[in-house]
């Protein structure tokens, strides 16, 4: 692993460090889990630190592996999904980026003094705010570990699965 990989690897095992500790706490209202997807439908980009994180993880699988989310990739994704998500599953998990690692969670974006988390989790109330993740911190964590390894483009998802098709 380069060592300009450092600092995003370290926030992104934070971030599902995070998730984790209250998805535990909090499993009775939490809807996460394998399987649900309610909150892939989207099309995001992500900084370029992050697209070359998954790119490394891709080239680490095993020529059978890569064959396989080749051929996968290549198949039509739902309207609307996320370019890595096929059956309700997200075919890059172990290397997806950190707004997908804290998804669910209560995210709290101070600026606006609004908590945020999806609407099947915590339906009764507000988890307390020790619980919630700072979400302008994340940001700012994520933006100078982009611009530290000098890699803070914005890469769409989209665009890296066409990237990985090719390689």
């Amino acid at each position: 692993m380069s060592s300009l990989k450092k600092p995003i690897v370290s926030l992104q095992e934070n971030a599902s460090g995070f998730f984790d500790k209250v998805q535990n706490k909090y499993s009775a209202q939490m809807k996460c889990t394998e399987g649900c997807a309610k909150c892939c439908y989207t099309d995001i980009s992500v900084f370029e630190v992050e697209s070359e994180n998954i790119k490394e993880w891709f080239n680490s699988q095993s020529d059978e592996k890569k064959a396989e989310l080749k051929s996968l990739w290549q198949t039509p994704v739902n309207a609307g999904a996320c370019a890595f998500l096929y059956n309700e599953s997200c075919t890059v998990y172990e290397a997806r980026p950190i707004i997908c690692r804290t998804q669910g969670a209560p995210l709290f974006v101070q600026s606006e003094n609004v908590l945020d988390y999806c609407p099947l989790n915590f339906e009764a109330g507000d988890p307390p705010k020790e619980d919630w993740l700072n979400l302008e911190r994340l940001n700012t964590l994520l933006s100078f570990a982009a611009s530290t390894s000098g890699q803070d483009k914005r890469v769409r998802l989209k665009k890296l699965k066409e990237f990985l098709l090719k390689a």
